[in-house]
């Protein structure tokens, strides 16, 4: 063997060549030798750059695993694409080939439109997005459909929006908004503080009046100033067309809004200083309420009359009754409470008046007895109950003895009467009611026996 190696004509034999860097062929066989082999594809050389120069391609010696069995042919797509067309920018300093990489994602990125997913996932991610590359009318309409649903925040929402607006003709972006209410509403949320009339002027272009007018009268409830707002109000009401949808709807809430401001306007002094531009029809008729000297009349006349303010503002019955309750409790002006609860029937106006509550009586028990309303009044009220089994649980909540005498009587529990009586202090007011309740009880029944033995 070592006489192999001395012999001259070994070594200028063809078929023993020494090794050269640049003989291909030696190269070839070297990267045959581990595994490795050149992919580059000429067609490719936009994307070139994308995750490597080169791939691994395993010999038939070795594990024979193809990049399929790891990931999916989608899966794949969508990393390659996401790394071709994230543009970040190069640092002072780079080296040309880094250089090379982003001009070549920057040329890429205006001849690739990517799928609307990968720019959803994208936005989902909280990643840059580049919206320019979508230049037809189709792509953009799939953009917007693939955001609206997938559930991406508003503010993606509002990009895709903001970009459709910029790129797109005005009919063609108020059609897309004129299918799409998700989309309308975020565009409207965004722009109706900056852009308020341009906003009102889309939403009746897009024949969304009703939306438009209540937009108008929200922005006209942000006025601060009195005579401003009033103003405001006046010029709205004047714009409702006799036969618009909106007329009947929204003139009645804007005239309201007109004299109620006028009460506040003319009347701040003598009702209430508390009140003011923002206050509720309800807070102004609680200080009417405090106001009104004569409850036994339905005064018509004075503007801050608590049954004119109803009247005008709209207030139901029982909203009227309950504020009134309140504030005369409040003031602890308790005889006035019969007057506002008295009803005169209207088939016949001779009539005596009669006892009406709009809302539940035990509701009004419950909310006198928190206001410590003395225990008359609580029976007033107690006495209108036709429940006696819900008069008797109720009377021993607000503790109105002579409400639970008087449900006793009428449920015939005369065990419990017996036992009542019993308990109550002697000689008190509470004993002789039930004594005379006791004492009646057994005369009636009496008296039904008897009638009973005659027939």
């Amino acid at each position: 063997m070592d006489s192999n190696f001395d012999n001259e004509n070994y070594w200028n034999d063809s078929s023993r060549s020494a090794f050269n860097f640049d003989d291909d062929g030696a190269e070839t066989g070297l990267k045959s030798l581990i595994g490795l082999e050149s992919n580059l594809d000429p067609d490719r050389i936009l994307i070139g750059d994308t995750i490597s120069e080169a791939s691994f391609d395993n010999t038939t010696n070795a594990l024979n695993l193809s990049i399929n069995s790891i990931i999916s042919e989608d899966a794949l797509k969508m990393i390659l694409e996401e790394q071709t067309l994230d543009d970040h920018l190069v640092s002072k300093g780079a080296s040309p080939e880094d250089e090379l990489k982003l001009l070549r994602r920057q040329v890429q990125s205006t001849l690739y439109v990517p799928t609307p997913s990968l720019t959803v996932h994208k936005f989902l991610l909280g990643k840059r997005v580049s919206l320019e590359v979508y230049k037809s009318l189709s792509d953009k309409e799939q953009l917007l459909d693939s955001v609206l649903e997938s559930g991406c925040p508003g503010d993606a929402v509002i990009c895709v929006l903001l970009f459709l607006e910029r790129t797109l003709k005005a009919n063609h972006f108020q059609f897309l908004l004129a299918k799409r209410s998700k989309a309308l509403h975020h565009f409207i949320s965004f722009w109706k503080n900056e852009k308020g009339e341009e906003v009102i002027s889309l939403l009746r272009t897009l024949g969304r009046h009703v939306k438009a007018s209540l937009l108008q009268l929200q922005r006209a409830f942000d006025i601060s100033d009195t005579s401003e707002r009033k103003c405001r109000l006046v010029q709205l009401s004047n714009s409702f067309l006799p036969n618009s949808p909106v007329t009947n709807l929204y003139n009645h809430m804007v005239q309201g809004s007109i004299k109620l401001l006028e009460i506040i306007e003319n009347h701040h002094n003598v009702l209430d200083n508390k009140l003011n531009i923002n206050s509720t029809p309800i807070e102004v008729l609680f200080a009417c309420c405090r106001k009104n000297a004569n409850w036994k009349d339905q005064d018509m006349k004075s503007s801050i009359s608590p049954y004119r303010v109803c009247v005008e503002q709209e207030i139901s019955s029982s909203q009227f009754e309950w504020t009134a309750l309140n504030e005369r409790a409040n003031a602890q002006a308790y005889a006035d409470l019969d007057l506002i609860f008295e009803c005169v029937p209207t088939w016949y106006p001779m009539k005596q008046k009669q006892f009406h509550i709009s809302f539940s009586v035990g509701l009004a028990i419950l909310r006198l007895y928190e206001l410590q309303a003395p225990t008359s009044v609580l029976y007033m009220f107690l006495a209108r109950m036709t429940s006696a089994s819900e008069k008797l649980t109720l009377a021993k909540k607000v503790k109105c003895t002579k409400a639970i005498i008087d449900a006793l009587v009428s449920l015939k529990d005369m065990d419990q009467l017996l036992q009542l009586r019993n308990t109550l202090p002697e000689r008190s007011e509470e004993q002789f009611y039930c004594d005379s309740a006791i004492k009646n009880a057994q005369n009636k029944r009496w008296t039904t026996e008897s009638i009973k033995l005659n027939f």
